[in-house]
């Protein structure tokens, strides 16, 4: 590809041996001057593929300053560490601003000068309203994870920075889906761009193996269980359907002696952080989370993904299970498909025994 000594090097002692298929096609096509619009999944090595590329343009001065837009403090906070390793043989400043983190240390390190910045749209408007951030000054953007941005609202934020980055710019797309909201984002933005599709649509990953076990409500539990004590080795992930069933079986394992972290919306950004960071160091082996986790949680060596609760639809369903079977490793996905208990009571009590509150007698 003709990478540079120093990114070389990096790569080297990240062990990047070979590049994925999209980094074959994505890194040739940037460096060339092309903008793109890229369809791949979750696993891929898309964040390699345009930090590389961003990384080489930025040394190479072909480009001036690189902007990120991320959905989540999670996945961004991700791209930042993971562009700060390619870089890590070269003087840049890559810094990471999203909500949920004290707006004022982030303009004392915004003040100092950034070359790459990774941000979530609203945090970004923010600091760019209160004239901590020139956004004409970049001229290299990444839309990543462009869908779920526009599932998540952002379409109007979007709409607002790009109106005033620099006009002189590349814009490059990646996205799970090219769909008609995604193409009319794009066709104001990006001009003649390349458009690069990994695999199938909708492909579940060879590497993973999948697993679908029908069983009663009430018995969901004792089967979790079970998995987690059988399989004493393996990083395992557990995907809630709300905030509610996480705590809940956050605070049942635990009780139980399985130590287990707990991540959705509700909780503040420093412990989710702290979450993040103790299952990646593998100070607890499994986790607990909403979809919210479902784009953004990059941890290489999860071993096996459980449903707990089905995904809404077909498309988080392969965004959950594709936390494992990354970069060519193999991975396990467990569903449990709900089938009805004729002895369950008219009532949900499942979840109400760690909630309720203790009765007051009257003496």
């Amino acid at each position: 590809m003709g990478l540079s000594p120093k990114t070389l090097h990096a790569l080297g002692s990240l062990r990047y041996m070979e590049a994925t298929e999209v980094q074959e096609k994505v890194i040739p096509t940037i460096l060339s001057g092309k903008n793109v619009m890229v369809r791949s999944q979750t696993g891929t090595g898309k964040t390699a593929a345009f930090g590389i590329a961003m990384v080489e343009r930025l040394v190479n001065y072909k480009n001036k300053k690189a902007l990120v837009l991320s959905p989540t403090r999670e996945l961004a906070m991700q791209i930042c560490r993971e562009i700060r390793l390619i870089a890590s043989f070269y003087k840049m400043r890559i810094l990471v601003v999203y909500g949920g983190q004290a707006i004022r240390l982030q303009i004392n390190e915004l003040r100092r000068g950034v070359t790459v910045l990774v941000a979530t749209p609203g945090r970004l408007l923010d600091l760019s309203e209160r004239g901590e951030v020139n956004l004409g000054e970049f001229d290299f953007i990444v839309l990543d994870e462009a869908d779920r941005m526009l599932d998540m609202g952002f379409v109007e934020d979007i709409d607002r920075i790009m109106q005033r980055v620099s006009k002189q710019n590349m814009v490059h797309l990646f996205s799970a889906t090219l769909d008609e909201r995604v193409h009319g984002i794009a066709s104001k933005y990006i001009k003649n761009p390349e458009i690069i599709e990994i695999g199938e649509l909708q492909e579940i990953l060879p590497e993973i193996e999948e697993q679908n076990i029908y069983i009663t409500r009430r018995k969901k539990f004792g089967k979790l269980k079970e998995i987690l004590l059988s399989n004493p080795q393996e990083k395992v992930l557990v995907f809630g359907a709300t905030k509610r069933v996480v705590d809940y079986l956050w605070r049942k394992l635990n009780n139980q002696g399985i130590n287990a972290g707990s991540l959705h919306g509700d909780m503040n950004q420093a412990k989710r952080t702290r979450t993040m960071d103790g299952f990646k160091k593998g100070r607890f082996r499994i986790l607990v989370a909403t979809d919210v986790a479902a784009r953004g949680i990059h941890v290489e060596d999860i071993g096996i993904i459980i449903n707990y609760d089905e995904a809404m639809d077909a498309e988080t369903h392969l965004h959950r299970i594709g936390r494992t079977g990354r970069m060519g490793k193999k991975g396990r996905a467990i569903t449990f498909m709900e089938i009805p208990d004729e002895e369950r009571p008219a009532y949900d009590e499942d979840y109400r025994d760690i909630f309720k509150k203790p009765r007051r007698r009257r003496v």
